[in-house]
C-alpha cells in the first residue's frame, strides 16, 4: 500500500457493494516521455481508487478484516484501455476523474472487483480494471479463508461478469530479451514490497530496451508511442529493496503486437504480464 488517504469525495452505496471516488486531476509526472498517460500511472490511479474507499470508507468492511496479522494482497488482474485515453492529454489541459469500484464476487479467500476510470469532463469510461484480491496471513504469506460473516454478508455480489485471469505464463523462451536491475527504495510501497505498478514500469522499460536492440520486429518507434489496449498481469512473488531482478520480454508468436513479460528474482518467478499494443504508433507530442 502506497497511497496517502486524504479526504477525497467518496460515495458508497447502502449495500456497501459499490463506491465512487473523485479525484481533482493528473500531474506532470503522470505522463510519459512521449506525452501520453503512463500505463503504470494508470495502475496507481486504480490503486488509489481501491485504497481510498477501503480505508476512508471501510468499503467491504475492509477495516474490520485488516489487522497486524491479516491483510489483502492483489494477485493479478486485467486492464482494458479505451483508445480515447491516449488522446486525453491532447484534448484537455487537465481532467478531473472518478473511479468506480464494484464488488463482483466473493470466494473462500478472495474477492474480485471491477474498477472503471471515468473522465468527468465528458463522462467517458476510458479504462477498466478487473482484479483479484486475496486475504492473507502476513507472517506465512499464505491465503486465509475469509470470516464466515463476511462471505455471508457479501455473497449476493455474484455478478454476470465471469472473470477468468490467465496465469499460464511461467517461463521465457531462450530468445527473450533480458534486462537486469535492482529494486530501488522508490519502487517499493509502505510495506517494503515492490509496488504493483513498478512491475509494469519495469516491463515497459525492458520493452523499449529490446526495441532499441532491434529484438521486436513489430515496433519501430519508441514503445511509448504505441497505445496499450489491454494488459494482463499476475503477481507471483514479492521482491524487496536491493533485490536483483531479471525482466524478460518477447513477442507473441501468433500476434506480434502482443508482448509477453516475466520478472524473476534468482530462479523465483515474481511477475508475469501480457500486453496488447495498437499495431501502429501515434505521435503523442
Amino acid at each position: 500500500m502506497a497511497t496517502q488517504v486524504l479526504e477525497y469525495r467518496l460515495e458508497v452505496d447502502e449495500s456497501n457493494f459499490k463506491a465512487e471516488c473523485y479525484f481533482p486531476g493528473m500531474t506532470y509526472d503522470d505522463f510519459d516521455r512521449a506525452g501520453g498517460v503512463s500505463p503504470w500511472k494508470i495502475c496507481r490511479m486504480f490503486e488509489a481508487g481501491r485504497i481510498v474507499p477501503f480505508i476512508q470508507g471501510n468499503f467491504l468492511d475492509f477495516n474490520k478484516l485488516r489487522s497486524s496479522s491479516f491483510g489483502f494482497s492483489l494477485i493479478g488482474g486485467d486492464y482494458y484501455f479505451d483508445s480515447c485515453l491516449w488522446e486525453v492529454a491532447r484534448r484537455f489541459h487537465y481532467f478531473p476523474y472518478k473511479i468506480t469500484l464494484e464488488l463482483i464476487n466473493v470466494g473462500q479467500s478472495s474477492i474480485t472487483i471491477r474498477e472503471v476510470l471515468v473522465n468527468l469532463l465528458d463522462n467517458k469510461e476510458i479504462a477498466t480494471f478487473y482484479g483479484k484480491i486475496v486475504y492473507v496471513d502476513k507472517m506465512t504469506k499464505r491465503s486465509q479463508v475469509l470470516p464466515h460473516w463476511h462471505r455471508l454478508k457479501y455473497q449476493k455480489a455474484e455478478s454476470d461478469d465471469k472473470v477468468r485471469f490467465d496465469s499460464s505464463l511461467k517461463s521465457a523462451p531462450d530468445n527473450a530479451y533480458r534486462v537486469k536491475r535492482s529494486i530501488a527504495a522508490s519502487d517499493t510501497d509502505f510495506n517494503g514490497h515492490t509496488n504493483q505498478a513498478s512491475y509494469v514500469r519495469f516491463a515497459l522499460d525492458a520493452a523499449e530496451c529490446a526495441r532499441k536492440a532491434q529484438c521486436l520486429s513489430q515496433f519501430k518507434s519508441d514503445i511509448c508511442q504505441y497505445p496499450v489496449l489491454k494488459m494482463c498481469t499476475s503477481y507471483r512473488g514479492e521482491t524487496l529493496l536491493n533485490d536483483e531482478i531479471t525482466t524478460s520480454v518477447w513477442q507473441d508468436n501468433n500476434t506480434p503486437a502482443v508482448l509477453n513479460f516475466t520478472i524473476h528474482k534468482d530462479n523465483t518467478l515474481c511477475f508475469t504480464a501480457s500486453v496488447t499494443f495498437k499495431p501502429a504508433p501515434c505521435s503523442k507530442l
